[in-house]
């Protein structure tokens, strides 16, 4: 069975547990605070469908990219100019990487966004069945 793979998959279960915990962010390579936004990865026969929960996020602040095998999915939530009495909600940078396995169409992703999800089908090549050749024996 194929499987789509976190790009740094024990960096990322570390990064939710302390996110769980303490609300700490992560830090990408760069130096800079981001999240990893929580996402659900189903696969069916035909493809792979990422859920990805993106709340108070627009859609013109994500952006998806793929190069070298490796679907990268950035957003931001921008900060508001209020003041805050109590603020519990993620302001800033989110970023997600997975490894794409060799069986899928890259070329042919399909995302849309409704209400605060991200969803992702990514479609499995099809497999062209090879004739085999039989040989008949002659009497």
């Amino acid at each position: 069975m194929l499987a789509l793979r976190n790009t740094y998959p024990s960096i990322n279960l570390l990064d939710s547990l302390f996110d769980d915990l303490f609300e700490f962010k992560t830090f990408n390579g760069n130096g800079l605070a981001v999240r990893n936004p929580l996402h659900d990865i189903i696969e069916n026969e035909k493809d792979f469908q990422v859920e990805m929960a993106l709340a108070g996020v627009r859609k013109e602040d994500i952006t998806l990219d793929v190069e070298n095998g490796v679907l990268s999915i950035k957003a931001e939530r921008k900060a508001s100019d209020q003041k805050f009495n109590i603020k519990q909600t993620f302001y800033g940078k989110y970023e997600k990487s997975f490894t794409l396995p060799d069986s899928v169409d890259s070329d042919n992703i399909q995302a849309a966004f409704e209400d605060g999800m991200l969803k992702l089908t990514i479609p499995k090549l099809v497999e062209v069945k090879k004739e085999t050749v039989k040989q008949i024996e002659i009497t």
